[in-house]
């Protein structure tokens, strides 16, 4: 199993990130207890959400996460964890989650947990990560 988590730095135990789409790292922990730390080329919860998917990523723990990129990832079967509101290092957050310390994120407690009104207090951007490209659709000929 792979458990993913965005991190605020390139170390090995460093604090899981705020952001999940604008995180520069993640950590990436195998069942050996193995850490890798890779840095996080792309910007954007979709995009970053692709690159777990192509990293056969498992599981991800994260305190923030946009709809959209939520959905692709449930789509591949990965399952998300919520880290909490308050700081967690990348041990810290894999121990808790093999004691069945952390929340599964569903469709049902996703706005309690993930949705933005709860963290930012910003009611007329809910649901929209504006990245520049998300909505644009270009026709190639």
């Amino acid at each position: 199993m792979i458990i993913a988590m965005p991190i605020k730095t390139s170390s090995h135990d460093a604090a899981l990130a705020p952001l999940f789409g604008n995180a520069k790292f993640f950590a990436f922990a195998s069942d050996d207890s193995h850490v890798d730390v890779v840095k996080m080329e792309q910007n954007g919860g979709r995009d970053v959400a692709r690159t777990l998917i192509a990293n056969n990523v498992d599981v991800l723990i994260t305190s923030h996460l946009g709809f959209n990129p939520y959905v692709l990832l449930k789509s591949y079967g990965i399952k998300v964890y919520f880290a909490g509101e308050t700081r967690i290092t990348i041990n810290e957050a894999i121990k808790a989650f093999y004691a069945n310390q952390l929340v599964e994120v569903s469709a049902e407690n996703f706005e309690t947990l993930l949705g933005d009104h709860d963290h930012h207090g910003d009611h007329h951007h809910h649901g929209h990560h504006h990245n520049g490209n998300c909505c644009s659709h270009h026709a190639h000929t």
